[in-house]
């Protein structure tokens, strides 16, 4: 099986190729139990479209416009290495001979299973049961979203952080169905040249045909192919030949997969701290945000299980400048800005919350706004900033309940509670009110933004002061935080 040529992708009509999806009309959709099994298909096919096109900016422009024809397909794969993406070796690596070579379950893969060992290890659900056998097919974007997508401590002990760094949120840009989305998240070769600022020299082999040498992976010799497959550990997956339904993709298989075997690579990515401090630099990969701060640069990641997509939204699409650092947008999104012709643009912004060993939460959000960000980033801007503002208020006036002398975890609790449903339900909020960001003025927006969100943050608060108003001294500190809650 090669994933250039053959069919692996499940979706609502079953399984298909890479160029079915490419060289059709027909809306496919993908078809994945697990939301992020869903996320990550969709970043391995942009990098796997990105590795047989790879377009220069006007190619890039035509195949947005004008798609691509089966005849034009074919000739770019005979033009570079397809033998490179065979399914016995594509993202696998030989550990070292004296390796431990440990084999684990499959669902260690799921990183919304808990199966860790750490005393903290909490997963989205715990059911091993869900997700015990996979077939062939899915294995390859199992071992893709571990290696790009999964925090090494949700791994076990003995994970390994890649390229792009733990917990790292990806944005993507969603095109108006399947095929669209994977060209408008294709790589611009000689766009991410200029951007990268990698060697000339830099090795564009993928890693399992260009072994990783030596203790220190030095970001600017990283190639954008290589980069965009990177591996942080040998993997190879035992295939028996017996007949399975998929826990994943849900079809049915003449062969399953129970169990993989694998040993992390020695050395270090940018992305970690030996990495940092060694100075590897860290490797622009082209669907990460980034925040770029005095001692290196980081990958954007979800904070807290309180934490919503809008609250970074500015620094997804814009960029952001705090005392702490700067924050810059995913490369892809810069590139769609520049050569979109599009009238709208719609990103999709997802990842993991974890927290060490444990998965909080999970973030798939899509916001939909005018292509020409430029023209109206200071709209944006405004809405995010009276969220943020509205939050804040809200969360002064809570303090008010600390001083009283009540046991500060109970009084946390109430507060944490509170703040998480504002945040939660701002999401949706804002999603609406910037729907309207080409069609009303900053301070129109601004208006509707404040207005909306200064009715939610009153309705959750007043909800609190009906629920203990037979609690004198905490009523009474609710009272006084209403003050800063209505104040302008």
């Amino acid at each position: 099986m090669n994933l250039l040529k053959d069919d692996f992708v499940s979706t609502n009509h079953g399984k298909v190729s890479l160029k079915t999806i490419l060289t059709t009309d027909k809306d496919y959709q993908l078809q994945y139990y697990f939301d992020e099994i869903q996320l990550a298909m969709l970043q391995l096919l942009s990098s796997l479209a990105t590795a047989v096109l790879q377009p220069d900016t006007k190619q890039l422009q035509h195949y947005l416009i004008n798609g691509i024809t089966c005849e034009e397909y074919d000739r770019k794969l005979s033009e570079m290495h397809s033998e490179w993406f065979e399914g016995d070796c594509f993202m696998r690596s030989s550990p070292p001979v004296n390796a431990k070579n440990p084999s684990a379950p499959i669902t260690k893969m799921l990183s919304g299973i808990e199966c860790g060992t750490s005393p903290n290890a909490i997963g989205l659900f715990s059911e091993v049961k869900d997700a015990e056998t996979i077939c062939p097919d899915c294995s390859h974007v199992l071992n893709y979203n571990l290696h790009m997508n999964i925090k090494g401590e949700c791994f076990g002990p003995t994970g390994a952080t890649g390229i792009r760094g733990g917990g790292a949120i990806s944005t993507l840009i969603a095109g108006d169905g399947l095929k669209q989305t994977v060209f408008s998240n294709i790589v611009a070769t000689d766009l991410f040249d200029k951007y990268a600022e990698l060697d000339s020299e830099a090795d564009n082999k993928p890693m399992w045909i260009s072994p990783l040498l030596g203790g220190l992976y030095q970001a600017q010799k990283i190639g954008l192919i290589r980069g965009l497959f990177a591996l942080a550990y040998h993997i190879n997956f035992i295939v028996e030949d017996k007949i399975c339904h998929c826990d994943v993709c849900g079809c049915e298989s003449e062969q399953s997969v129970t169990t993989f075997m694998r040993e992390k690579y020695k050395g270090s990515y940018g992305s970690t701290k030996a990495g940092r401090d060694a100075g590897a630099g860290w490797w622009p990969h082209p669907y990460t945000p980034r925040s770029v701060r005095e001692d290196g640069v980081y990958a954007v990641c979800a904070r807290d299980q309180n934490w919503q997509s809008w609250q970074e939204l500015t620094s997804y699409i814009v960029g952001k400048e705090t005392d702490k650092a700067m924050f810059e947008p995913a490369y892809i999104v810069r590139q769609y800005q520049e050569i979109s012709g599009q009238s709208r643009t719609s990103l999709l912004v997802g990842g993991n919350i974890a927290d060490q060993g444990s998965i909080l939460g999970r973030v798939y959000d899509l916001y939909s706004m005018p292509s020409s960000l430029s023209n109206h980033l200071s709209r944006i801007t405004q809405v995010v900033d009276a969220g943020l503002s509205q939050k804040d208020k809200l969360s002064q006036a809570l303090n008010k309940m600390f001083g009283i002398g009540y046991d500060k975890n109970f009084v946390a609790g109430i507060k944490d509670q509170a703040m998480h449903r504002f945040v939660s339900n701002t999401q949706q909020i804002i999603q609406n009110i910037l729907l309207d960001v080409d069609r009303k003025e900053a301070g129109e927006l601004r208006r509707s933004a404040i207005e909306e969100l200064d009715a939610e943050a009153k309705l959750i608060y007043s909800s609190i002061q009906r629920k203990y108003q037979h609690d004198l001294p905490l009523f009474k500190a609710l009272v006084k935080g209403e003050y800063l809650l209505n104040k302008n």
